[in-house]
């Protein structure tokens, strides 16, 4: 709150979040949207990971239910594309209860030239069926022991750290505690392991010596891949 300029029209808020997974409580949620109003800032609440939210872990809480006192000034973002791997189909969904706003989004896309692709309904009706509900059940399952596999690897690297995953694939992994700094990271992740991990710098102040990794992959690549990474750093053993 003390980095404000007064200048701020907008709060985006991952949820649940990326990186680490975390998923945010209705109280937390509902903490977000005061500060908002107080503000007069609009709230973008981007919860394209909301189906991907592992078992065992806190309940997805939509942010327009935990706080429908802000609609007014309520931006949801979901797409089926994470869930499905459906980014190829550069398909989407803003919702946007307040008229007002509604037709400001509308005029900015049209002026831009966007506008729904012929596939995309029917890919996301597709996705959306019972059939695909068992699918995102499995995969879910899957995704869960991927992780557990990929954080007792971790665990095996002296000072590294994994956040636990509530949901979405992504690891966020903490390697401060190995007193290497960023670039001597990337070098054995990269240049060692050979595997290609988001910098944690790109997610903002913070995020030195802490890497992103994809664990959407079969089991055996993850099981190979932190094989790796424990070879990539085993002068600290």
């Amino acid at each position: 709150e003390g980095r404000l300029t007064g200048a701020e029209r907008m709060l985006i808020l991952c949820s649940p979040h990326n990186p680490g997974g975390r998923v945010w409580s209705a109280g937390e949620l509902r903490e977000i949207a005061a500060f908002c109003r107080a503000r007069d800032l609009i709230l973008v609440s981007d919860e394209i990971h909301h189906d991907l939210v592992l078992p065992g872990s806190p309940r997805h809480t939509v942010t327009a239910l935990a706080a429908p006192e802000i609609a007014d000034r309520l931006v949801t973002l979901t797409a089926a594309t994470k869930s499905f791997n459906l980014a190829g189909a550069h398909l989407g969904n803003a919702i946007i209860p307040d008229a007002g706003l509604r037709a400001r989004y509308a005029a900015r896309m049209g002026a831009l030239g966007i506008s729904p692709g012929l596939f995309g309904p029917p890919m996301v009706a597709a996705a959306y069926s019972p059939e695909g509900a068992a699918w995102i059940d499995a995969l879910v399952a899957y995704l869960a022991e991927n992780a557990r596999v990929f954080d007792a690897g971790i665990a095996a690297i002296p000072g590294a750290r994994s956040m636990r995953l509530q949901a979405t694939y992504l690891s966020w992994v903490d390697f401060s505690g190995t007193g290497i700094d960023a670039e001597g990271l990337r070098a054995r992740v990269e240049g060692g392991a050979r595997i290609a991990a988001n910098h944690g710098e790109s997610f903002g102040t913070g995020g030195a010596q802490h890497l992103r990794f994809n664990i959407a992959t079969p089991r055996a690549r993850v099981a190979e891949a932190v094989a790796r990474l424990q070879q990539a750093f085993a002068d600290l053993q």
